[in-house]
């Protein structure tokens, strides 16, 4: 029994049919890897005051100061396919399996680089390799669950075909099956034994199989008129999938049925209630992980430094996620994200910071003022360096993209060669140099960002001389809310702790892995609304404000 015309057709009407926001430009050209809106520099910000970027500052133009872009290019699907991880989770809790599959790790990758988060509906399609990626998947966990009569025992505890496809259909469709989907799946059970033989374990795999097949499980949906508020088994599903990384419990769908989300309060509980879930920290680690591209720190290769180990980067992964872990956990925010004077260190980590190796695998050091927030913490400053030695280049346009949210600012068509490093020359200078042979203008923005960081070295170690001169960190950046000064990466972040546009941004990042879409204008009193919770309280907070917030619980104008 196979439903893939159905997915095919629900993944046209989500993607490939998708009309333009009136908000933004029109959509397009994903699959070539383009920016879509949502690459890191495009997310929701603030310019000075509030408003559109035209008042960017005292006398500033639009290209003088920096500014929040919102010019994402959103679907407003009202079918968002599940994410690899998601399905994974989802099959393994309603099928009540002992533990994950491991399935979903062989499953087509989203498209690399196309939007800052693997949720975003651009890139949540369905083509033939995907298709049949869902359609073995669906076979296998179909055979795990009924392959012997404990697992049956965990599926579901009677042996009525009736029974079974009305429990496990509500777990699978995230909601109660209408009367002609349950004779539906009768039928279907019954075929099951016709074709495989006589017995509850064959009828029930060809419903599992047919039930993780349809668009009902494989896909979120919103499906009220814009404007509309969601339905209640609409919110559950919304909720749970955001913040647990998965299908809604039965719990959650027993409250679902008694209208306990009918007001915004009830609805600020239940979220509070699954804040506190160990998976949500799980959920928050891949929400920090995608924005500050902890996976590529497998890319390191400091081949031509001498003290450089391989054998570090797992650890550079574990630290950054713990860290990551801490500031959800422990109710801090973008706060500590920017400023905390503490690391997770390692056997191998230790020294890079000029610390004894820790006792414990991990453990949470001091690491002195010198060094301010995770992008002043060695995994972000090893994996932005080259080969020899820091890349400021690099330092600057991935802490932009991440915080403050610039506009995107393609290259130029040619780039000459970046030079050795002269006799007597800092890295600065030759940096400074490069940028201005190639006209980089664009180059003002990120560049003073990465020279911030110049005393640390391509290993993340503090330096104070380069090539026997001393380090120059000093520069500024015209922030939305005027040009700013600074001594050095502490004072930097420090000036960036305290900008309405860093903030902006930030809650521009929550919103849109929260919602899996682009951001553009329409959304800009969302993010600064936001942005004053982040200022002086958690990221759990500023996810409760979205929560209650009618960008969260109704249904947006576009795709229909």
């Amino acid at each position: 029994m196979r439903t893939g015309l159905g997915i095919v057709l629900l993944s046209c009407l989500g993607l490939a049919c998708g009309k333009a926001s009136q908000d933004g430009p029109a959509a397009g050209a994903h699959e070539a890897g383009g920016n879509a809106g949502g690459n890191g520099s495009v997310a929701g910000g603030s310019t000075a005051g509030g408003g559109s970027p035209g008042g960017l500052g005292e006398g500033g133009s639009f290209d003088e100061f920096s500014h929040v872009d919102l010019s994402g290019v959103p679907i407003y699907t009202r079918v968002q396919r599940l994410t690899n991880t998601q399905w994974e989770n989802a099959v393994t809790d309603i099928l009540r399996l002992k533990k994950a599959p491991g399935l979903a790790a062989d499953f087509a990758a989203p498209i690399a680089n196309a939007t800052t988060f693997d949720n975003n509906e651009q890139v949540l399609f369905v083509d033939q390799r995907r298709f049949t990626d869902f359609e073995s998947g669906a076979e296998a966990v179909a055979a795990l669950a009924t392959g012997s009569p404990e697992a049956l025992d965990a599926l579901y505890t009677g042996d009525d075909a009736a029974g079974f496809v009305r429990a496990f259909g509500r777990r699978a469709f995230r909601r109660p099956l209408t009367s002609n989907e349950e004779t539906k799946y009768q039928d279907i059970f019954a075929l099951g034994e016709r074709l495989y033989g006589s017995g509850f374990a064959n009828g029930a795999a060809l419903v599992i199989r047919a039930m993780l097949e349809s668009p009902y499980f494989l896909y979120r949906t919103e499906l009220g008129a814009a404007g509309d508020p969601l339905s209640a088994y609409e919110l559950a599903s919304k909720l749970s999938f955001w913040l647990l990384g998965t299908t809604p419990s039965d719990a959650l769908l027993d409250a679902a049925a008694a209208g306990s989300f009918a007001d915004d309060d009830a609805l600020e509980a239940t979220a509070r209630e699954i804040l506190e879930d160990a998976r949500a920290t799980v959920v928050m680690r891949d929400f920090h992980g995608q924005l500050l591209r902890v996976s590529s720190l497998q890319d390191i290769k400091q081949f031509d430094l001498a003290e450089y180990d391989p054998a570090i980067i797992p650890e550079l992964v574990l630290a950054s996620n713990a860290f990551f872990d801490r500031v959800f956990g422990q109710n801090h925010g973008l706060l500590e994200l920017l400023t905390s004077n503490q690391a997770y260190v390692g056997s191998r980590l230790a020294p890079l910071y000029g610390l004894a190796a820790p006792t414990a695998a991990l453990e949470l050091r001091d690491i002195g003022p010198a060094r301010a927030g995770y992008f002043m913490q060695v995994p972000f400053l090893m994996r932005w360096s080259n080969i020899v030695g820091p890349d400021p280049i690099q330092r600057g346009l991935r802490m932009e993209a991440a915080v403050l949210c610039g506009p995107a600012r393609p290259p130029p068509p040619e780039i000459p060669p970046l030079v050795p490093i002269a006799t007597g020359q800092t890295n600065r200078e030759r940096i400074t140099s490069f940028n201005t042979s190639c006209g980089g203008n664009c180059h003002r923005f990120f560049d003073p960002l990465g020279f911030a960081f110049e005393n640390f070295d391509g290993l993340g170690r503090q330096r104070e001389l380069d090539n026997g001169v001393p380090v120059d960190t000093t520069g500024s950046y015209p922030l939305a809310e005027g040009n700013v000064s600074f001594a050095d990466g502490p004072e930097l972040m420090k000036v960036l702790a305290g900008s309405t546009q860093v903030h902006t941004c930030y809650s521009k990042q929550v919103t849109s892995y929260a919602l899996g879409r682009d951001l553009v204008e329409s959304d800009r009193p969302v993010l600064e609304s936001l942005a004053k919770v982040s200022r002086s309280q958690s990221l759990k907070e500023v996810i409760i404000a979205l929560v209650r917030d009618p960008e969260f619980r109704t249904r947006k104008s576009g795709q229909p």
